[in-house]
């Protein structure tokens, strides 16, 4: 077996040569949860990938059959990197498998089983988190073998490298729920596309890229992660999910690198989601290339990306748009570096394969230059010799540039084969790939429009027609060659169209849940039957998808019947509602998979039932119960017909309690579920009666006129609450949040006045079509609030929106800021801890105040109004967030003397608002002699639990006075040659170190004192310089420096060390010298009552007898009278 780089081609050198040679001065960079990357370095990856090959030795791969490959099904990390390598290692063919992000759990499931069938793997790896998933699909794939589970370390094993296979990489693609492919791709393709990737960015050494791509899928494999290793340059890699929720995480990453590739879509996605304050202070200029596939590429996001990037140095001379295919192993063509990109408008009207492709305009992109419009398409670079671009017709003829066909691929980068050649459009012959891609040649340079018309996304995922036609068939039994399923996707909404060579039947009901599953409630979903042979195919047999749907739209395809779904709702006012012989189909389809107690009544509600909805909308029942059985609030989902219906429960005696709570309540008391439970079984249509339950009865609860009355009070209560809310917020000076509450408000309001017009349906999206009624059948006086609401500008102020929320009834709202007052909340208390104030809300949470936050905090004034505090000092930000945090209430002040009205705001349909919760400081050590850190503008809430934090507090503190107490008595064993007491003085005082540390970081309660350098080592990992000082106090003799009659300088000098060390984690370098002075004493006995008051009042377990003598005396020492010394 080769071990070294020399024996092995160079191919292989080039891919798997750097774990012989391994660099320990660059190597991978992991995203961790914080915003910090875990570094190991290629040596380091090397040695794990040693030890995972001798695990896959083990288990036989690499020992015998040629071609013997491993899947590897692991998240991104540093184990998934050495397992990919150790395949590589033990000369194995490498086969990655996607891990399970948010996907049906048993379709992902039966996708890898299929990927293990086809694979047919030695072995299979995995990571511990995934072992119980992985195991059922091995089971589900027919194997009886355990997969190989990989943790972050290992033994140590022989680095040996295996002859290699001639396929390296068994890269599968597949549709979204099945038939996946798997492509062969050879050591030598890897190698040349590598090769053409380094070249195309001129990688220089000394640079690093930066990925978020899954290592699964091609473009983030071989363009970041193989590319990146093959050179030993250093890689950042994060998780998908972590761009997801931090895209500027990405831009602040490439700071320290030079190349990274993205999608088309991630770059408007960044664009979107960051604004430019998030990177106002980041230098991109360093960035060299910005690799972007994944085509159609949008001119829109390329220049988006560019003009939020480019303040802080990025250019669009970094972008290098490419196209490419894992058939091709990754890269196809690239535009270059340092070179406009090419933009061509086309008239798409007149797109046709095999035509000339009519170029409206042209335009070369740069920073300077950007276009914008529809038909816009980028340039993907030019052939060269290594891979090269041709454009062929329907029967392979190449076609000339300009002229529209199906893009085929020549060169080193054309993977071998499949290990399916059955399926799929994508085709590899005689070493040419035929991509299944449209496209064309302008000037020798790639364009692709896409592929040739056969899948849809939906929601973010590919939904591949061969898929939904499998499904069909397996469904309702059709033979699969009797259907053909089209993708509509020039509607804006997705849609479906489903041809069959049958007679229309019952399986239609069957055919379109199967579709609708696919698509979603809002999803097109046609189903169109038709005579033998009306499915136009092509020579091959397969379906001319798009040219059976043109022929179709101009009514050409003979003998075709479409079928239509149910009448959905319309943009008419009054829109219809189901025929109710349809609604006792639907009912009845919805019952025969549930079980309800005999003699319910059955009514049909929500909102098709009160004549809004849509086609995508829910078909909803409520089934009330004779009787007074505790019925479940959670519906039950069935599926019928292609429609989603929800079905409900309730029993008489409970539907009977919601409606006397709500004819009963005050209304400040009633919440948003039971009004709307009330207020659908009101409006709701009685499918069946029910023999034994009283519907007539329960409706008389509340009458209509009732509750319309109550629902519009209800309404009119929470808008005057969330406008007053606003008027505060805005003399508060805080941004967005005064206009958005105003706004909900006024929506609130005109939700009250459409009440009283007996528009009572609370959710709050079909208010537009509630305000169409209302108009269809109103006065003039109604017409015109309407207009007003509707054409209320983005810039109208809060005292605009307050004077149109009174023309719509709502009573005493103006924008005047001293009509709200601010008051004190249960559960909030201050205390001062040396100069740093502490606020501590519901006995639970601390929060340390800033300095600004402590000065605001001080000039708040209960009861007074928010006029009169800001008028007094400009704490308007520190005030908006003491509300926000819930430190601080609000209330109305009356119109009578002394009279006031807390208030309670809540946005339509939402609970009222609470005091929310920040995100608790990162900052360690979580606290010190003086408090908790306070690193946020105005407070910063502590890690620690309340009763934690004053505990360990109290730890800190009392541990610093023994410590003092300690070190005093040490120095005097040691001047008295008292050896015995000078070892018992020196364990204590390290002792209290350690104590003094873990508390720091809010251990409690502490472990024992037996074993300080073991306990340190175990709960404080990371330490950094304090267990090694730790280790040398402890190794110092003293009782032999006291009996020797020495003075122990150098040895005192040791401990000291350790004290400063302490002190400078504990924030004490400044805690006095307890026992040096009666001023000294006295501020010991200051900061140690501080903390035990904060104590007491949680009923904290306090440390010592004297500390409860020091909170008895107020602070003060016992039997000191006020003539003696203090």
């Amino acid at each position: 077996m080769p071990t070294d780089a020399q024996a092995m081609s160079e191919d292989e050198a080039l891919v798997r040569g750097w774990l012989v040679r391994p660099a320990t001065g660059t190597g991978i960079h992991l995203a961790d949860e914080e915003d910090g990357w875990q570094f190991r370095s290629y040596a380091e990856l090397a040695d794990l990938t040693w030890s995972v090959a001798g695990q896959l030795r083990e288990r036989g791969l690499g020992t015998d059959a040629a071609d013997a490959g491993a899947c590897v099904v692991m998240p991104t990390g540093f184990p998934c990197v050495a397992a990919f390598y150790a395949v590589w290692a033990c000369g194995g063919v490498f086969t990655p498998i996607a891990p399970p992000m948010f996907a049906d759990m048993a379709q992902y499931i039966e996708h890898v089983a299929a990927i293990l069938v086809q694979a047919a793997p030695r072995v299979v790896v995995t990571s511990v988190e995934l072992e119980a998933l992985v195991r059922e699909a091995m089971t589900a794939a027919g194997r009886t073998d355990d997969p190989v589970v990989v943790g972050d370390s290992g033994p140590a094993a022989d680095a040996v490298l295996a002859p290699a296979a001639e396929t390296a990489l068994l890269q599968f693609t597949s549709g979204s729920t099945g038939n996946p492919r798997g492509v062969r791709v050879s050591w030598h393709n890897l190698a040349n596309n590598i090769r053409m990737i380094s070249a195309l960015i001129d990688w220089r050494p000394g640079e690093a890229m930066v990925s978020w791509l899954p290592l699964y899928h091609d473009m983030g494999l071989v363009g970041a992660f193989l590319t990146t290793v093959a050179n030993q340059g250093d890689l950042y890699l994060m998780r998908p999910d972590q761009f997801v929720r931090d895209p500027a995480r990405w831009l602040r990453a490439m700071t320290r690198a030079q190349h990274s590739p993205s999608p088309s879509f991630a770059l408007g996605y960044v664009a979107h989601r960051v604004a430019p304050e998030e990177i106002a202070d980041l230098d991109l200029s360093g960035w060299r290339t910005l690799a972007v596939g994944s085509e159609p590429v949008e001119v829109a996001d390329l220049r988006s990306f560019a003009e939020l990037a480019g303040a802080q140095g990025f250019s669009a001379a970094a972008y290098t748009l490419a196209y490419g295919l894992a058939e091709a192993t990754l890269m196809v063509t690239s535009s270059a570096r340092d070179r406009p990109l090419t933009a061509l408008r086309l008239d798409t009207a007149t797109l046709r394969p095999g035509h000339p492709v009519r170029v409206v305009a042209e335009a070369a992109l740069t920073d300077e230059q950007w276009v914008s419009g529809p038909g816009w398409i980028t340039g993907l670079g030019y052939s060269t010799p290594e891979s090269t671009v041709l454009v062929v017709d329907e029967q392979g003829r190449e076609l000339p540039d300009g002229v529209l066909g199906e893009m085929v691929v020549v060169g080193d980068s054309v993977a071998l084969g499949y290990t399916d050649e059955s399926t799929g459009s994508t085709r590899i012959t005689d070493g040419r790939l035929y991509s299944g891609d449209a496209g064309f040649r302008y000037r020798d340079e790639v364009f692709v429009l896409g592929r040739m018309g056969t899948s849809l996304k939906v929601r973010g995922r590919s939904v591949f027609m061969e898929d939904v036609e499998s499904r069909v068939a397996r469904e309702t039994g059709i033979t699969k060659g009797k259907l053909a399923a089209v993708a509509l996707a020039g509607s804006g909404v997705p849609g479906i169209a489903l041809f069959a060579e049958t007679a229309p039947g019952d399986w239609i009901t069957q055919a379109r849940t199967v579709v609708r599953g696919e698509l979603g409630p809002a999803g097109t979903v046609a189903v169109v039957t038709g005579p033998r042979g009306f499915i136009r195919r092509t020579s091959s047999g397969k379906p001319r998808r798009r040219h059976m749907w043109r022929l179709y739209a101009e009514g050409r395809l003979d003998g075709a019947t479409e079928h239509p779904v149910d009448a959905a709702a319309t943009n008419s006012v009054a829109a219809p509602v189901l025929a109710p012989e349809r609604i006792e189909q639907l009912l009845d389809a919805a019952l025969a998979s549930v079980t309800v107690p005999p003699n319910s009544a059955a009514l049909f509600e929500g909102s098709l039932a009160e004549g809004f909805g849509n086609e995508g909308s829910d078909i909803d029942f409520l089934i009330v119960s004779p009787g007074a059985e505790e019925m479940p609030t959670l519906p039950t989902v069935v599926f019928a017909d292609g429609r989603r219906i929800e079905i409900r429960t309730r029993s008489e005696a409970q539907l009977r309690a919601q409606l006397e709570r709500v004819a009963a309540a005050d209304i400040g008391d009633l919440d948003e579920d039971v009004l709307n439970r009330c207020q659908r079984f009101g409006n709701a249509t009685v499918v069946r009666p029910g023999s034994e339950v009283d519907l007539n009865g329960l409706a008389a609860l509340v009458p209509a006129a009732d509750f319309a009355s109550i629902v519009a009070r209800w309404w009119a209560h929470r808008s005057r609450h969330a406008l007053w809310y606003a008027v505060a917020l805005r003399a508060m000076g805080a941004a967005e949040e005064p206009e958005g509450w105003a706004r909900d408000g006024l929506l609130q309001a005109v939700k009250s006045w459409a009440a009283t017009r007996g528009e009572t349906y609370l959710e709050t999206k079909w208010l537009p079509r509630q305000l169409d009624r209302i108009v269809a059948g109103g006065d003039a006086e109604s017409v015109r609030l309407i207009d007003a609401y509707r054409q209320l500008g983005a810039s109208a102020t809060i005292a605009e929106i307050c004077s149109l929320a009174s023309e719509f009834g709502i009573d005493d709202v103006a924008d005047d800021p001293d009509r709200v007052l601010v008051t004190r909340r249960d559960g909030v208390t201050t205390w001062p801890i040396g100069e740093r104030i502490h606020v501590i809300r519901d006995d639970r949470d601390v929060f340390a105040l800033s300095e600004p936050g402590a000065a605001a905090w001080r000039a708040v004034v209960a009861r007074k109004s928010v006029a009169d505090l800001l008028g007094r000092a400009p704490i308007g930000a520190e005030l908006a967030e003491f509300v926000r945090l819930g430190f601080v209430g609000l209330a109305l002040r009356g119109q009578a003397p002394g009279g006031s009205e807390v208030l309670t705001p809540a946005l339509a349909m939402c609970k009222p608002l609470r005091p929310f919760t920040p995100i608790p400081s990162a900052r360690m050590p979580a606290l010190g002699l003086a408090g908790g850190g306070a690193d946020r503008p105005i407070a910063t809430l502590s890690p620690l639990p309340a009763d934690r934090f004053v505990a360990c507090a109290m730890a800190v503190v009392w541990s610093n006075v023994v410590l003092e107490n300690a070190r005093e008595d040490l120095m005097g064993a040691v001047k008295s040659g008292q050896g015995a007491v000078a070892e018992i003085a020196a364990h204590r005082a390290i002792a209290m170190c350690v104590r003094m540390a873990l508390s720091t970081y809010g251990i409690h309660p502490l472990p024992a004192d037996v074993a300080p350098v073991r306990t340190l080592r175990a709960l404080l990992p990371d330490s950094g310089n304090l267990t090694g000082l730790v280790e040398r106090a402890a190794s110092v003799r003293f009782a032999e420096v006291a009996d020797a009659g020495a003075d122990g300088p150098a040895e005192l000098a040791v401990l000291d060390e350790l004290i400063a060390e302490v002190r400078e984690i504990a924030g004490g370098t400044q805690f006095p010298a307890s026992f040096d002075s009666r001023e000294q004493w006295r501020r010991t006995l200051d900061i140690s009552y501080d903390w035990l008051r904060p104590a007491a009042y949680l009923d904290t377990e306090l440390p010592l007898d004297e500390a409860r003598d020091l909170l008895g005396s107020g602070g003060q020492q016992p039997h000191q009278h006020d003539g003696g010394p203090r």
